[in-house]
């Protein structure tokens, strides 16, 4: 009998390696998944929802806290002056991180630790409780804290949720058989584990692919960088993460490249499209790091920074040479304008169209010159909202 290779060879191409091998590579890839925070939190705040979010997580955070405290009044709630004294502590630790969500959106770091101190929480409160029934009852509310971290959080940290919360589950689910109702303790760790498993992986899917959706709309097809949508977007995301130290002015500079037209007349539009890419890539390289560079139209790019000092005129004159660097001697005309952040909540999408358009009419005022100039425009007077 021949030797049978592990491939399999079909209509629609090859496949080879085996099925756990396959498996192990999609456990890598979500475990690889990236932190989902910064985006998320500067969609929501393009979409003028981030002030419902965080409204809406202070209610349901000062609903958890009340629990424990009702609980000192059940029957049902803890008996040991320890475990009593655990419930206050819950319920005020709740009210600090209500009173955080009320005014204002958290850092990433402190997003990280209110997930998990609510990880804690929830286990020790549950655990202190006398009856394991309502103790799995209790556990449900892992569901809604592994949604939030699924949603906002890496695979680890949502592992550590899930983790924490399976034990938990399965302790008080053995006290229960250990009771006498072994088919009890089943039924009732089914329906939770189902509740708080289903919520979060729908939600990391639901992130994946709004992930994949936003990257797709907010990318220019031909250079990679962002589009304009993409590019306000970046942008608040690129304030609201900044340092306050480094986060004092914020500068866009406009770049038209000159004569582009006629590059396509006399070259064809196959190296009009290599150059706008080779332009792309030289932007890229002229940043300093915390930089958005984007293409906003046929030869049009913009570029936002944030920065500790108003350094605006050589930076725009860093794009200018950027550009004449390239190897196809094409020239470009720069606008700029730059701005002081009075904070990274007041770096609105309003203030930031007056940048552009400062920018984009001193551009226009240097291709009027002559081209291949860099002009400032005076700072907008939109204030911050």
């Amino acid at each position: 009998m021949p030797h049978r290779h592990n491939r399999q060879i079909g209509a629609m191409g090859t496949w080879t390696g085996s099925l756990p091998s396959v498996s192990v590579g999609r456990i890598r890839q979500w475990w690889g998944q990236p932190d989902h925070y910064h985006w998320l939190s500067a969609y929501l705040s393009y979409r003028h929802v981030r002030g419902f979010t965080r409204k809406m997580m202070g209610v349901i955070v000062v609903v958890l806290g009340s629990v424990p405290a009702l609980m000192l009044f059940s029957p049902e709630g803890p008996a040991s002056t320890s475990g009593r004294a655990l419930s206050l502590v819950v319920t005020a630790l709740c009210a600090a991180i209500a009173t955080m969500w009320f005014t204002r959106w958290p850092s990433k770091g402190e997003s990280v630790a209110f997930a998990m101190m609510s990880t804690v929480s929830i286990a020790a409160v549950v655990l202190m409780w006398p009856n394991p029934l309502i103790g799995l009852l209790g556990c449900i509310t892992f569901a809604a804290l592994a949604g939030y971290v699924a949603f906002f959080h890496s695979s680890l940290h949502l592992v550590i949720v899930l983790t924490t919360a399976a034990l938990v589950t399965v302790d008080c689910a053995v006290q229960i058989a250990l009771a006498g109702d072994a088919y009890l303790a089943v039924v009732a760790f089914l329906m939770v584990a189902v509740g708080v498993l289903a919520v979060p992986f729908s939600a990391q899917v639901l992130v994946h692919l709004l992930g994949d959706d936003a990257l797709q709309s907010d990318t220019d097809p031909l250079t990679g960088l962002r589009n304009r949508r993409g590019f306000y977007r970046s942008v608040r995301e690129l304030i609201d993460t900044a340092p306050a130290e480094s986060a004092t002015y914020l500068t866009v500079a406009m770049i038209d490249l000159d004569e582009f037209k006629q590059i396509n007349d006399t070259r064809g539009h196959a190296a009009g499209d290599r150059l706008l890419v080779a332009v792309g890539t030289s932007l890229q390289r002229a940043t300093r790091g915390r930089a958005v560079v984007a293409r906003v139209g046929g030869e049009e790019f913009l570029v936002a920074e944030v920065t500790a000092q108003d350094g605006a005129d050589g930076r725009a004159e860093e794009f200018r040479r950027a550009v004449a660097s390239t190897s196809w001697g094409v020239t470009a005309s720069v606008g700029v304008a730059c701005s002081v952040l009075e904070s990274a909540d007041g770096a609105t999408r309003e203030v930031l169209e007056e940048l552009v358009h400062a920018a984009d009419t001193a551009m226009y005022e240097a291709k009027r010159s002559g081209g291949n100039q860099c002009r400032r425009a005076e700072p907008p007077h939109a204030s911050p909202a």
